[in-house]
């Protein structure tokens, strides 16, 4: 059954297709508690966002473990 949801960031309304759940829970075995929160031009700025965090601390941690 298709899931619609908002989007945590933007708001807009979404739809979580029945065929992409199967393929989060049954292909990539997703937590089964999990559900869609963001819409996909959100879902990938959020990743970015992350990505760049984590780059930034961990050439923190590089730089620390030169001194």
């Amino acid at each position: 059954m298709d899931y619609v949801f908002n989007c945590r960031d933007c708001g807009t309304v979404q739809i979580w297709t029945a065929k992409q759940q199967k393929w989060w829970y049954e292909i990539m075995q997703g937590n089964i508690n999990s559900v869609a929160v963001r819409c996909r031009s959100c879902r990938k700025t959020e990743q970015q966002r992350k990505k760049q965090a984590r780059d930034i601390h961990l050439s923190g941690l590089a730089e620390k473990h030169k001194q």
